[in-house]
């Protein structure tokens, strides 16, 4: 009797330990931490960092719904290939889980990538497409962005539109061909390249004849944009009836010109993005359109992404990537 007392004491004593361990257990998951490192190009491109803000603000979402503490960290590269490089290695060497990286260079992730590789850590890229190639080269590297052609699709469907209703209105010489400048983003950048291609062939596609007066690189820089104008007036002071920015940090600055210089019967403009500014101003008339580039889309995608591929190494179920490495944003056209 005395030893099925004794046995059911020590069984009682181990279901007591069991609860108390598993309790413990559920503890840690609970407080469990994740170590997301986010580089961006620049700290002074409008939108980047909304990009930047929603994923930050997505990343504390996501983390409380899953019972985890999120420890990010925002770095800026200053627009130097070499700076961002160390930065990666330095997140690499402080074991963070998964690094969100806005490329200096497109063209060279080369360091980035071998130093994710040797380490086994993710990286998601984002709004910077890299060569295919490239992202190839480690089966844990992502890219979050959208399609260019897409937007200097919509771009061009803008510009149509607005000649098909009042096209002598905007042909303000009268010669039936409108004088158009383009203001590209940035040299040898895919979005830039591909985006003004298919914006202009989009408007020829609808049998206007275009004249370029000027193509212009300007880096994404509202001031730099407001500087290509301001000369392009000097030699073109009533000519200029188009402004094709690639974004509308470009388009803003073409417009800032062009008040600037006096102008009085102002160019048709579009840009890229959906920035409030801009929005605004196509209220107001001053700007023709815009392209949403989906900032929200693309921050709350990239936090999902890097906060599921921390906790257990795999894409969320309902992201799904192209070949097993992109995720497009769509655009959305804004004309009114």
């Amino acid at each position: 009797m005395k030893k099925g007392i004794i046995t059911l004491i020590v069984l009682l004593l181990l279901v007591a330990v069991v609860k108390q361990c598993s309790a413990s257990v559920n503890e840690v998951q609970d407080n469990t931490t994740i170590k997301i490192g986010i580089t961006m190009y620049t700290e002074f491109d409008p939108f980047t960092e909304e990009i930047r803000e929603n994923i930050e603000s997505y990343l504390k979402a996501y983390s409380r719904q899953d019972g985890l503490e999120c420890d990010c960290t925002v770095v800026y590269a200053e627009e130097n290939q070499l700076i961002q490089n160390d930065q990666v290695e330095d997140f690499i060497d402080k074991d963070y889980d998964v690094v969100c990286v806005n490329l200096v260079d497109r063209t060279d992730p080369s360091v980035i990538i071998e130093k994710a590789k040797s380490a086994d850590v993710p990286i998601i890229f984002f709004n910077r497409e890299l060569v295919e190639d490239d992202l190839n080269r480690f089966d844990k590297l992502y890219y979050v962005g959208a399609r260019p052609e897409e937007s200097g699709k919509i771009q061009g469907e803008i510009v149509l539109d607005a000649l098909n209703e009042r096209f002598e209105e905007i042909d303000f010489s009268g010669d039936g061909v409108i004088q158009y400048v383009l203001l590209e983003g940035e040299a040898g950048h895919q979005d830039a390249i591909v985006r003004s291609r298919v914006s202009v062939e989009t408007i020829q596609a609808g049998d206007i004849k275009l004249e370029r007066l000027g193509d212009e690189i300007a880096n994404w820089d509202r001031r730099q944009a407001q500087t290509k104008i301001t000369s392009l007036l000097q030699g073109y002071p009533r000519q200029i009836e188009l402004i094709i920015a690639n974004d509308d940090n470009m388009a803003l600055g073409a417009l800032d010109a062009l008040t600037n210089f006096g102008i009085q019967t102002m160019p048709l403009i579009v840009g890229v993005n959906g920035q409030e500014e801009v929005r605004s101003d196509i209220r107001e008339g001053l700007i023709e359109g815009t392209v949403l580039n989906n900032s929200i889309e693309k921050g709350k995608t990239i936090a999902h992404m890097a906060v599921s591929l921390a906790i257990d190494g795999t894409i969320p179920d309902d992201i799904k990537l192209e070949n097993g490495k992109y995720y497009y944003a769509s655009y959305e056209r804004i004309d009114d």
